[in-house]
């Protein structure tokens, strides 16, 4: 019987999306997109200006020493594309962009809206000779509305989207969630609308447009809070490392707690709240089940002592085998050297030339029948010559003018 871990590595069954050719305009951490298309074995070029897209200049380095071929992100969003290297802002670079997504199923990007129309790229003046483009825009507030024009970022994605206000201790501000969330959720939802425009292409031959926003991408990851206000007024409260749920009655401990060497997520048994205090028994934690959330300060005190002897390892070995879901919180050594993600092979050396050993992560699912694709991050127009030469036919010195104009790099 073949195993989905091994089945994801045999290279003998063609992957999902090979036969696809997608063209990559996006920035920053809107890059998540394309980069899941390519593990789905999609040929994914990306488009990106002579000095190279900015999210090469985002860190981290090795030795912090500056480098953009190996910034950390692009290493990890770029994984698996091909790179061609052209300005956008000359009439030859726009002529070659169009005539390449002329060959392209798919179109990615994640400019300002009306960005494109300046361009000549519109979808409108694209699909006019090619009525079966799929092309996906993502932007930070959509391509309509009263705030399309305004300028956003992670932070105020995650304002706007309502998500800021739930993140954070009490009685303090607002704390921003680590790194890109909401911008590659949005890129999921792009990657999502690009496999349904596919679909619908198949069914219809005709292609479409799908304007993926960041902030509704937001809103689609709170969920339960807006609701909870749209049902019964409720407006939910920052509650620290604790669930949003507030009433005394409600189950707790769900929370972090440190302990001897780090962290670990307390939770307690739903169906019998008094297995903790057989985890840790006389030390006075029978007396608060009552209103376990009503006492959740308290029951922190008592917890942090006990666990303060102990190291999270042990902690959680002791909890499982009581059916407590307590859980580590993991280092990034420890990550590395987890046994689960080695036994799913999600860690891959991809052999970049300037970072010969690079682990990164592999795939993002794994396939009973197809394989997910590895493949490092190009270099900064590393496969000009070879897309223009092949797919548009332009010839040695043709590309050798467009050099010496600025066109391509």
């Amino acid at each position: 019987m073949i195993t989905m871990t091994e089945q994801a590595d045999d290279t003998k069954h063609s992957a999902i999306l090979e036969g696809i050719r997608v063209a990559d305009l996006t920035t920053g951490s809107f890059n998540y997109a394309g980069r899941l298309l390519a593990g789905l074995g999609a040929e994914v070029i990306k488009l990106e200006t002579l000095d190279g897209d900015p999210l090469r200049r985002w860190g981290p380095f090795r030795n912090d020493e500056e480098n953009v071929e190996t910034g950390g992100r692009h290493l990890h969003l770029d994984a698996g594309k091909r790179s061609v290297s052209i300005d956008l802002e000359t009439s030859e670079g726009q002529s070659i962009v169009k005539n390449i997504i002329t060959d392209c199923d798919i179109v990615l990007e994640s400019f300002d809206p009306g960005y494109l129309d300046t361009v000549g790229l519109s979808f409108e003046s694209l699909v006019s000779s090619k009525i079966d483009l799929i092309m996906v825009s993502m932007s930070h507030f959509g391509q309509s509305g009263p705030y399309k024009d305004y300028h956003g970022s992670e932070i105020v994605d995650v304002a706007i989207g309502g998500y800021l206000r739930l993140t954070g201790e009490p009685d303090r501000a607002p704390v921003k969630p680590y790194d890109d969330l909401v911008i590659q959720h949005t890129a999921l939802h792009a990657a999502t609308a690009a496999m349904v425009g596919i679909m619908h292409r198949d069914n219809t031959g005709k292609g479409d447009w799908f304007d993926v926003a960041a902030i509704d991408a937001a809103l689609f990851l709170i969920g339960g809070p807006t609701q909870s206000y749209f049902f019964d007024g409720k407006v939910a409260q920052r509650n620290g490392n604790r669930l949003l749920f507030t009433e005394p009655r409600y189950l707790y401990p769900s929370t972090i707690r440190p302990c001897l060497d780090g962290y670990v997520h307390a939770h307690g048994n739903n169906r019998n709240q008094d297995l903790l205090a057989a985890l840790m028994p006389g030390i006075g934690l029978e007396t608060l089940f009552e209103t376990p959330m009503g006492n959740a300060d308290e029951i922190d005190e008592i917890m942090d002592a006990w666990l303060s002897t102990r190291d999270k390892f042990e902690v959680v070995t002791l909890a499982q085998e009581l059916r407590l879901p307590f859980t580590e919180v993991l280092t990034p050594d420890e990550i590395l050297a987890d046994p689960h993600l080695e036994e799913r092979n999600f860690l891959v050396n991809l052999e970049h030339p300037f970072e010969p050993s690079l682990l990164q992560p592999g795939h993002a699912a794994l396939m009973s029948e197809t394989p997910w694709i590895n493949r490092r991050a190009p270099l900064i127009g590393e496969d000009t010559d070879e897309i223009l030469e092949n797919l548009l036919g332009l010839n040695e010195n043709e590309r050798i003018d467009l050099r010496k104009k600025g066109v391509i790099r």
